[in-house]
């Protein structure tokens, strides 16, 4: 990191580590909810039970967005290194050149689309087997109404927020609070006058 001073580099090591972090937790979030969420899936289905699937589909939508919160701190930690460290060719270059190498055929990254399909399909066997032991039990068909709907809201939410977060430009926002703003250039200047 030629050119950088020490405070330069204390900041980006500590960005570094607070993304790591932010990534491992929410990995550790993800894959702990998706055990979860498979043995409420078993207990329930060798129960036959339509109440054991409404929990299943919390546990997939805690853990999918923790995920998601840990992706959004991630690509917003991303975002300021892009802007304010990788900006000249002496600094670091490792987000810089990991979005130009993303977009080379061949290159193949898994995706956060990869992680919603698989929150949906849990969500989904949880409401279809809600509703097939829906009839042997007493409000077994209200329990698969909750499941249903929860498992609508949730699949919804998920397809859309993953939308959002693939089509946003995290170093985009730190460009915009990383200028001045009019008001602000002006404001000294109006007091003096």
């Amino acid at each position: 990191m030629a050119g950088y001073g020490d405070w330069d580099q204390l900041e980006y090591r500590a960005l570094m580590s607070r993304g790591s972090d932010a990534e491992r937790n929410a990995m550790v979030c993800w894959v702990a909810s998706g055990l979860t969420a498979a043995v409420l899936l078993s207990w329930g289905a060798a129960a036959r039970n339509a109440s054991l699937m409404l929990p299943v589909v919390f546990a997939v939508a805690f853990g999918f967005y923790a995920m998601i919160h840990g992706r959004q701190q991630v690509r917003l930690i991303a975002g300021y290194v892009r802007e304010f460290f990788e900006g000249s060719k002496d600094g670091p270059q490792w987000f810089t050149r990991l979005s130009h190498l993303e977009v080379v055929p061949g290159f193949n990254v898994a995706s956060d689309w990869t992680a919603a399909t698989l929150a949906n399909c849990a969500v989904a066997a949880a409401v279809v087997l809600a509703w097939v032991f829906a009839p042997g039990q007493p409000k077994g068909e209200l329990m698969a109404g909750l499941t249903t709907g929860c498992g609508v809201a949730f699949s919804f939410h998920s397809i859309t927020e993953t939308a959002r977060l693939r089509q946003t430009n995290p170093a985009a926002f730190w460009r915009q609070v990383g200028r001045p703003h009019a008001d602000e250039r002006q404001g000294p200047r109006a007091v003096a006058r």
